[in-house]
């Protein structure tokens, strides 16, 4: 039996050094808060303001469309593709903030409380990713972390 001294560490923080690791989460976290707005806004369609040409098959389209980019993102990255992963991770981000369109059809005041905080979820989570899209620096992985 190994000793706990002998065995190896994998702390939090040390883990979220890894830039990759970080931008994964960023990814990912933005893709959760567009999935928790997306199935609301599809389940609960007459709350959320939208424009008259809009139905539910096109906003659900949409996810489909955006979340390939998140995909694509990661994977430059992961493949030393920085200046790719920075402009698909910026695509991203602005497809997620889009959300905020539901503003230009109703003041806040005018939606529910559950509805605002899905819109403000998801705008502030890629917020969060746009900024640190911008920390991405270098060449991606280190070579030994990069998949062919």
């Amino acid at each position: 039996m190994e000793h706990a001294s002998q065995l190896p560490t994998h702390d939090l923080v040390s883990t979220m050094r890894d830039p990759g690791r970080r931008f994964l989460v960023h990814l990912l976290a933005t893709g959760m808060a567009s999935v928790v707005h997306f199935a609301d806004n599809i389940v609960r369609w007459a709350a959320y303001p939208e424009p008259a040409w809009d139905n539910v098959r096109i906003t659900d389209s949409f996810w489909f469309v955006m979340t390939p980019v998140a995909f694509a993102a990661y994977w430059f990255y992961r493949r030393g593709r920085v200046r790719a992963a920075r402009v698909a991770s910026y695509v991203y981000g602005v497809m997620n903030l889009s959300v905020l369109g539901h503003y230009l059809l109703a003041w806040p005041w005018q939606i529910s409380l559950v509805v605002n905080g899905t819109i403000l979820l998801e705008a502030g989570m890629a917020l969060w990713l746009l900024v640190f899209t911008g920390s991405l620096e270098g060449d991606g992985p280190t070579p030994a972390l990069r998949r062919p």
